[in-house]
């Protein structure tokens, strides 16, 4: 099954699914980022449009990866669910610092899972809707202390409940990390996701992260030229990764702090002009939508047997 902020769904009902955007951020550091720093209804009908078109250019399913404290608006993401007809996901979960409050610093790795599983099972405060997945984010090269502690953290969660991490990791330094805590653990590592995996130049950071069984996504399509990602995923393609991969585009956001939310990426390019790039770059149809709509499926799919269901 796959949570949505409207429900539990079939995992097939994804459909073509955009595993990586944003609807709302507010870079706002400490942790201090509240609901009336924003005016939900702006927020809305503001990103509203964008969703629509991306809905008719053939897209089911947003995966929304701004956690608490950056973002993360349940009420804003169930009026849009509802009025643009897509499916849409959230999360549990921290970020970085500095965006962090400061209780995070200092609560024990138990406790700070324990804020994320009660979510996973009661729902984001008396919104009535639970996450989809667990959002975290963690720095550059070998973690610190506070980074480790949430990933340990985001770890306990998803064995409690059975929901896949995302994690915003950039580099493959980090990964390595990331891999050895896990085996310290014995997590599973297909239930994570190597966010901005796209970031790290040396496929054979990839390679050993996908010999483990994890996830990953490429993400930031958009932000370069096309030719730049083709380039990309024909090398992963190469390398076996196929049924590792995830796309998307880390595109949106409204952005709290900036009049009507400032300048938004839109998020439809994905498939009017990326796709069809792609395409003339050399890279199949049906390679391409595998890794849109059955990948997803698997990747967030809540862990059979798990607390949460």
């Amino acid at each position: 099954m796959i949570q949505t902020v409207l429900g539990l769904i079939e995992n097939t009902q994804m459909g073509v699914t955009l595993s990586h955007e944003h609807i709302l951020v507010g870079f706002i550091p400490e942790g201090k980022l509240v609901s009336t720093d924003y005016n939900r209804e702006e927020v809305v009908e503001v990103i509203l449009p964008y969703l629509v078109k991306l809905r008719d250019a053939g897209c089911d399913t947003f995966v929304d990866c701004s956690p608490e404290y950056l973002g993360r608006d349940p009420y804003i993401l169930k009026e849009l669910s509802r009025r643009s007809g897509l499916h849409i996901l959230t999360n549990t979960g921290f970020y970085q610092t500095p965006y962090l409050p400061a209780f995070v610093h200092e609560i024990s790795v138990e406790d700070l899972a324990t804020i994320w599983i009660n979510e996973a099972l009661h729902g984001l405060g008396d919104s009535g809707v639970r996450p989809g997945f667990i959002k975290i984010a963690l720095n550059t090269g070998r973690l610190i202390p506070v980074q480790e502690k949430i990933l340990r953290a985001a770890i306990l969660t998803a064995q409690k409940t059975g929901l896949v991490i995302q994690s915003h990791t950039v580099g493959g330094e980090a990964i390595i990390h990331v891999l050895e805590i896990m085996k310290e653990t014995g997590f599973d590592a297909s239930r994570f996701i190597w966010v901005h995996a796209d970031s790290e130049p040396d496929i054979a950071f990839h390679i050993k992260a996908a010999s483990q069984g994890m996830w990953i996504e490429v993400d930031s399509i958009g932000t370069r030229p096309f030719e730049d990602h083709c380039r990309i995923l024909r090398g992963l393609l190469d390398a076996g990764l196929k049924n590792k991969l995830l796309l998307s585009q880390d595109a949106g956001w409204y952005n709290v702090g900036q009049v009507q939310g400032g300048q938004v990426r839109p998020y439809h390019p994905f498939f009017t002009e990326f796709i069809p790039a792609a395409l003339q770059w050399g890279l199949e149809q049906t390679v391409l939508n595998e890794m849109i709509t059955v990948n997803p499926q698997k990747a967030f799919a809540i862990l059979s047997g798990a607390s949460i269901e």
